[in-house]
């Protein structure tokens, strides 16, 4: 395989689900760049869903301040601020549904 490997698109193959699958492999992360791309078309390319676009534009910010356009790049930031904010919420003993067994 030569080097500089063509990213696939949508039309690469038949739903949506695996077109999403194939954003988050290294194949496609390593070698997409969002540099110079707007908001809207790194959210279709990437197929980001909703609850990631929220970190884009801070990921946009500090990404382009390192001068840091790759796929991997934001893909990580957005993940790494995913689970910072899930760690935040507080643990809640209430949640949780005690199920009685019988010895």
């Amino acid at each position: 395989m030569e080097m500089g490997n063509k990213l696939k698109s949508r039309s690469d193959f038949s739903t949506e689900r695996e077109y999403m699958s194939y954003t988050k492999t290294s194949d496609f992360l390593l070698n997409y760049s969002w540099k110079g791309k707007s908001k809207e078309t790194i959210i279709n390319e990437m197929a980001l869903p909703d609850f990631e676009q929220v970190y884009l534009d801070e990921a946009i910010e500090y990404l382009t301040n390192q001068n840091d356009f790759s796929g991997m790049s934001l893909d990580r930031f957005i993940l790494k601020r995913l689970d910072e904010d899930e760690e935040a919420d507080e643990f809640n003993p209430n949640d949780i549904i005690f199920i009685e067994r019988e010895e």
